[in-house]
């Protein structure tokens, strides 16, 4: 199954403007009807990581905005990482029910 946004880009943020900064991403994205979807992690650095429908967009969206590509591979790598994880929290709570 092919992803329908396979061109993710990573902006970090700091703490002190990440609301902004996510403001002003989502404005832009609504501005240009781009085909994107934000996905955002604060913690003690604010990512942002931007997924594109349309490579074209991606690069657009990094001139104006900074961050960096991910690598297909790099993406690949994580779900796999997720799959793992998700299966370990399965068994674990069919070991130990509530």
């Amino acid at each position: 199954m092919t992803e329908a946004r396979p061109f993710h880009v990573l902006v970090e943020v700091d703490r002190a403007r990440f609301q902004a900064r996510l403001s002003d991403v989502e404005a832009w994205l609504s501005d240009w009807q781009i085909d994107a979807e934000i996905g955002s992690v604060l913690g003690d650095i604010g990512q942002l990581r931007v997924r594109f429908a349309d490579e074209r967009a991606a690069h657009a969206f990094q001139r104006c905005h900074g961050g960096r590509a991910i690598p297909a591979e790099e993406i690949e790598t994580a779900k796999f990482a997720d799959a793992i994880d998700e299966d370990l929290y399965e068994r674990l709570a069919r070991e130990y029910p509530d």
